[in-house]
């Protein structure tokens, strides 16, 4: 799945995230909420902060930046930008020799906004800007995403997020005869979760149906869905302490994360 247009964007933008095996949809994942769902960003109460830089094998690493604002009476907007790349790549001509030093960037600048309908059911849109450099080669793009959460006040949540319902990237390629203009187009990924709380559990479920999209005879053409499962649980000790444990796929995860807050004195 990583070998279509937009992959650093499915690779999670947070820890949690990643603990969680990516099985957020229906979940309340603060500080990347329009990331994870753009209907839960309905839950910023005032203003939301998250940032994140992960360092990743082979010199890599990606960063994420997302801030919300609440909109009286029951609407959110945010606008989040998101970063993966590496430089110092040694190029190479055709029969090995060395050449200039390469840098690949990309590069994800997403605005949402959220309103809730009912008590209990929300709606969200993302808009996204895609913006590519590998080397003296660049390509951008545009995408938007879908999603609904229906919550329930004692934390039973469904989701649905349909991401790239339309989207790709154009790039364009300087050749020796003039320049050379291609598309990629972006995978359609419909995810489906539910979030069920027992006791001081949160149990996560959650299925992606991975579509891929190619240029076939001038047009676009969808490849066959490609099912992936995801399963997490949470577990909450002393309203502060979170032990996270997740399968993604066949891939487990693991983590854990601790809850602290400042309350000033006139505010106690």
């Amino acid at each position: 799945r990583g070998g279509y247009a937009g992959a650093f964007t499915r690779m999670g933008l947070d820890a949690r995230q990643y603990a969680l095996a990516g099985a957020v949809v229906a979940d309340i994942n603060t500080g990347y909420l329009a990331n994870s769902n753009p209907a839960s960003a309905v839950f910023v109460e005032r203003i939301e902060f998250g940032f994140s830089h992960m360092a990743l094998p082979l010199d890599r690493s990606l960063q994420s930046l997302s801030l919300g604002f609440h909109l009286p009476p029951e609407a959110a907007v945010s606008i989040s930008y998101l970063a993966a790349g590496d430089d110092n790549i040694q190029g190479r001509n055709s029969v090995g020799q060395r050449t200039e030093l390469l840098e690949y960037k990309d590069q994800q600048l997403m605005l949402s906004f959220a309103n809730q309908v009912t008590d209990r059911l929300s709606i969200g849109i993302n808009a996204k800007l895609l913006l590519t450099n590998l080397g003296e080669e660049k390509a951008k793009g545009f995408a938007i995403d879908a999603g609904m959460l229906y919550h329930t006040p004692k934390g039973f949540n469904i989701g649905c997020k349909i991401e790239n319902l339309t989207g790709s990237e154009t790039w364009t390629v300087a050749m020796e005869r003039g320049e050379n203009v291609y598309q990629d187009y972006l995978p359609l990924i419909i995810r489906l979760g539910t979030r069920v709380p027992w006791w001081h559990f949160v149990f996560l479920v959650q299925l992606d149906g991975f579509v891929p999209r190619i240029e076939q005879d001038g047009k676009m053409a969808s490849g066959t869905m490609l099912p992936q499962y995801r399963f997490a649980v949470e577990e909450t000790i002393a309203n502060r302490i979170f032990a996270r444990v997740g399968l993604d796929n066949q891939l487990p995860t693991l983590g854990a994360g601790i809850q602290y807050s400042c309350v000033s004195r006139s505010e106690e």
